[in-house]
């Protein structure tokens, strides 16, 4: 390694930066520039190393779209990493033209690739996902306890297929409340309340709740017709079945405001990029879904029913202002607890 040279750096517009101490050319560089250049001007000689650097820059990557700039014009240059940054060494005569393209490179590709603009979530953040979830646990804790006990509360609740199917179909709603034990209210409470959240920050909070008790009740009766078709007894409880029509709705959701700014900017995007919401939904379902001890049929459900529902939610996303009277949203909330109640109610009374 020879003695270090202090060689003049500058940015790709010429703008000097403090001289920076940079090891003088490898032997197969400096044979490079010999046989690129004049051998015989003896100009290597007489102006030291006749090098200037181009930099520093961050990260690396840059550099090195910068030298493949340079390798296309058929340039001498070399890489090398100073305590600054990442320079560009190239040979005197060849800095006004390497700072043209290395300039030209930059202003081309200024703002590429472009950034997709952020969603503008329709409602603000809100608690009442994480409020209905709690009294879910309450309900659990408080009043059911666990499916060992064998109360009455599970009786006259459970999914059972053949009485979803004939005399008694509101209990695809009363199921969603009823819980096997500990782990696994509180798994649907956690779970649910992150993807709840996210929902209503689109439909808002009562149109998030309606939402995904409609999910739910739709799965569940969906996965009892399938039973019944296959003639197989099948009995179910938990909110998964709405915690999976709650991801449901996120993926159709995010999947027609893509439509939507497609549609508005132009942008043609590839199939893959349309579908990859709902492929993230598939990966939910196989990642939180598909354990021994989980009924897969009534995940699968409420994630297809919460999909369908949200496709329908979409169409009022795109082109419209959230609402701003919150009469809407308190009628819609209203009409889930209706909902959920009102089922409980019958169902206690029959």
């Amino acid at each position: 390694m020879g003695e270090q040279n202090r060689i003049c750096v500058r940015d790709a517009v010429g703008e000097p930066f403090v001289p920076i101490a940079i090891l003088p050319p490898r032997r197969g560089e400096r044979a490079a520039m010999i046989q690129n250049g004049d051998p015989t001007s003896g100009e290597a000689e007489n102006h030291g190393l006749g090098l200037t650097a181009i930099g520093p820059v961050m990260p690396e990557r840059k550099i090195r779209e910068w030298a493949l700039v340079l390798q296309s014009s058929e340039l001498w240059h070399a890489v090398r990493y100073t305590p600054a940054g990442w320079v560009l060494l190239v040979r005197d005569e060849d800095y006004a033209l390497a700072a043209g393209s290395i300039d030209r490179y930059e202003a081309e590709n200024r703002n590429w690739p472009p950034l997709r603009p952020r969603e503008r979530l329709r409602h603000p953040p809100s608690m009442v996902a994480g409020v209905a979830f709690a009294a879910l646990a309450l309900f659990f804790f408080l009043v059911t306890g666990p499916a060992s006990g064998g109360g009455r509360w599970f009786q006259r609740g459970a999914s059972v297929a053949d009485l979803v199917v004939g005399p008694e179909p509101w209990r695809a709603i009363t199921a969603l409340t009823l819980h096997a034990d500990s782990a696994h209210v509180i798994g649907n409470v956690i779970s649910g309340t992150v993807f709840a959240s996210a929902v209503q920050r689109r439909l808002g909070p009562g149109g998030a709740a309606l939402a995904v008790v409609a999910s739910g009740a739709i799965g569940n009766f969906a996965n009892a017709l399938w039973h019944q078709s296959m003639g197989q007894h099948h009995a179910s409880i938990g909110a998964s079945t709405a915690v999976f029509g709650a991801i449901g709705l996120l993926a159709a959701t995010q999947l027609m405001l893509d439509r939507a700014h497609d549609k508005e900017s132009g942008e043609k995007r590839h199939l893959l990029h349309l579908v990859a919401p709902l492929v993230g939904g598939l990966a939910l379902l196989g990642a939180l879904g598909a354990s021994p001890r989980s009924d897969l049929g009534a995940h699968a459900f409420g994630l297809l029913s919460g999909a369908a529902i949200g496709v329908v939610a979409g169409l009022s996303l795109r082109n419209r202002p959230a609402p701003r009277r919150p009469v809407v949203q308190v009628a819609l909330g209203a009409t889930a607890a209706a909902l959920v109640l009102g089922a409980w109610q019958i169902a206690l009374i029959t």
